[in-house]
């Protein structure tokens, strides 16, 4: 499989919280999305979130299937 090096935006659930960190460098399998990223780039996430930067809020909408 290919993989190709692209910007995403990462998400998870941090303190009951869903967060976005946008501009993360990653490699993306072509075939299936699957996305990859070296050990430095998964410890930058993580002290983004802890350290609490937040660049912007987004309100969503929140569906419950019936």
């Amino acid at each position: 499989n290919k993989l190709v090096h692209k910007k995403i935006t990462y998400i998870q659930w941090y303190q009951k919280k869903l967060v976005a960190v946008e501009k993360v460098s990653s490699c993306v399998c072509e075939n299936c999305g699957e996305e990859y990223f070296t050990p430095d780039t998964v410890d930058k996430i993580q002290k983004t979130i802890e350290l609490n930067h937040i660049a912007k809020k987004l309100e969503i909408p929140v569906f419950q299937l019936a």
